[in-house]
């Protein structure tokens, strides 16, 4: 069993996973928080583990999938007991990401860690020269543009 929560003030998504996980219940936790956190531009996770009983077994498939939607400069902290630890390391291994990863016991702190992640500012989206083409079609400026570029040119002599 698993919940999520979105804490907007501090900028934080809250995994809470229990009892025995099972991959496609992992997968679809981890799909709908990274694409919460993607909706919501939060840079920080954090993931307590400490109630897992066993699971998930699909460690390289999950690792997969998160490497595919992860996006910097996001940071996830895992939570545990140090029995989780090993596991919890071959995850972060497999993704690729580990130096945007850290495991900490339920004794420890990840707050501050977690709080070091800079809160993601997107840029505007851009629109492509064929999205480009299509407004200026609409609004009239496909046929501005080439009046002006028939004027400039010289009348054959």
């Amino acid at each position: 069993m698993y919940t999520i929560r979105a804490d907007s003030a501090q900028h934080l998504l809250r995994i809470e996973m229990s009892g025995r996980v099972t991959t496609g219940e992992a997968l679809r936790a981890l799909s709908q928080s990274m694409a919460l956190a993607d909706a919501s531009g939060i840079p920080a996770v954090s993931c307590d583990l400490s109630e897992v009983e066993r699971g998930p077994g699909g460690l390289l498939m999950l690792a997969a999938v998160f490497s595919s939607r992860y996006h910097h400069p996001m940071r996830v902290a895992f939570v545990g007991n140090p029995g989780q630890a090993r596991m919890v390391q071959r995850f972060m291994n497999f993704t690729g990401r580990a130096h945007a990863m850290g495991f900490f016991t339920a004794a420890e702190n990840p707050e501050r860690w977690l709080a070091e992640a800079p809160v993601q500012r997107r840029p505007a989206p851009r629109l492509s020269a064929t999205a480009r083409r299509h407004a200026r079609t609409l609004l009239g400026l496909q046929q501005t543009e080439e009046a002006q570029a028939t004027t400039r040119e010289e009348p054959a002599a």
